[in-house]
């Protein structure tokens, strides 16, 4: 009886080890596939939103290695000053080589050496639409098109695009110019958009989904700022 116990004892403990080291076999190849997917990001660039919704950091993400990495960033300013600790995050970005938007949550804190740091890292969805986060505004600008101007509305706006609205009709995959000038020091933006989509048209007016089109560095940094002004300003 006591030979039986021990050989129960033996065969327990081996079965014990052994699914400890299958289960460790199984997470470490998913830990593998999860940095690996993680990885193809590294040099996106992205915008970095607290809880409430707020864009406090347009950056380059860089130096992903698992579930951390590095932000670089293309402008100024910030809602953490060195020595916060790590703070919750959504982290949005389009990948070219997906061709989709793609969103993930982290924490991030800014280290005493001044660099950003994102930690625990972890993909939350790839999707189609927009990779941007638009702030509703409440603002009057002109589209010129084919030597004409008009005036519009906007309705909101991101990083990526624009929703206007006009009483003029006009067709899906039609290119304009947004002159608008808004209520923060970035000033007066021009800005060339295509229409995606039309959204509703009630009161006689037509509302369009817009994306802006590619944009010179300096333009491009000017609506950065100006979206992150809007952002403290709401």
């Amino acid at each position: 009886m006591f030979g039986v116990k021990r050989q129960g004892i033996k065969v327990g403990l081996f079965d014990f080890l052994g699914k400890s080291a299958k289960q460790r076999e199984r997470e470490r190849a998913e830990e593998l596939a999860w940095s690996e997917d993680l990885e193809v990001y590294s040099g996106m660039q992205v915008e970095v939103n607290s809880d409430d919704g707020r864009m406090f950091l347009a950056a380059g993400l860089t130096d992903l290695r698992g579930d951390r990495a590095q932000l670089k960033p293309r402008m100024d300013g910030s809602l953490l000053t060195k020595g916060d600790g790590p703070i919750p995050v959504t982290i949005r970005g389009f990948s070219s080589r997906e061709n989709r938007a793609v969103v993930m949550k982290g924490r991030v804190r800014l280290s005493p050496g001044g660099s950003w740091q994102v930690e625990r890292l972890a993909l939350v969805k790839k999707r189609d639409n927009r990779a941007s986060v638009r702030i509703d505004v409440d603002l009057d600008g002109f589209l010129s098109f084919e030597g004409l101007q008009e005036p519009c509305h906007v309705v909101n706006m991101s990083t990526g695009g624009v929703c206007v609205s006009t009483p003029v009709r006009h067709n899906v995959g039609e290119k304009l110019i947004l002159w608008l000038t808004l209520p923060v020091e970035s000033g007066t933006l021009t800005l060339p958009f295509q229409i995606l989509r039309i959204n509703e048209r009630r009161h006689g007016y037509f509302e369009y989904g817009c994306k802006f089109l590619e944009m010179d560095g300096e333009q491009e940094d000017r609506l950065i700022r100006s979206i992150f002004e809007l952002h403290g300003y709401r």
